[in-house]
């Protein structure tokens, strides 16, 4: 069991690494083919990660994690689309942590407060319908 927690942290310790390489030299390309192309060891270095873990209790949530989460997050930022290109650039933190993890980030942009209280009516009269 040790030797399958020192394989653990090894794989994280590398996903990570690799999101550093994503967030300072793929993220400063130019979005399309270039980045594509610059992305394509780390999509192969994501699926190809989880399969040194032989527990299923750290395999399959690092499997969600890398595999299917940063895989289709970085392929989102390859064409700038999705969480990771947002209009004013993440810190690495928030970089790292949205690559890898459920998160769902809110945009800065809200609406008016003159609409909630409409919104609010809206819902309250469709709930009593």
């Amino acid at each position: 069991m040790e030797i399958e927690i020192q394989t653990f942290i090894k794989v994280w310790f590398t996903a990570v690494t690799a999101l550093f390489y994503c967030y300072y030299i793929a993220s400063r390309l130019p979005g399309g083919a270039t980045r594509l192309i610059s992305l394509l060891p780390v999509f192969y270095l994501f699926t190809a990660l989880p399969l040194q873990l032989s527990s299923f209790h750290l395999g399959a949530p690092t499997i969600f994690y890398l595999v299917w989460l940063g895989n289709f997050k970085l392929l989102l930022l390859s064409f700038e689309q999705g969480p990771l290109s947002s209009t004013p650039p993440l810190s690495l933190l928030h970089f790292v942590s949205i690559a890898l993890l459920p998160i769902k980030t809110k945009n800065s942009v809200s609406n008016s407060k003159v609409n909630k209280p409409v919104v609010f009516a809206l819902k309250v009269a469709l709930l009593a319908i």
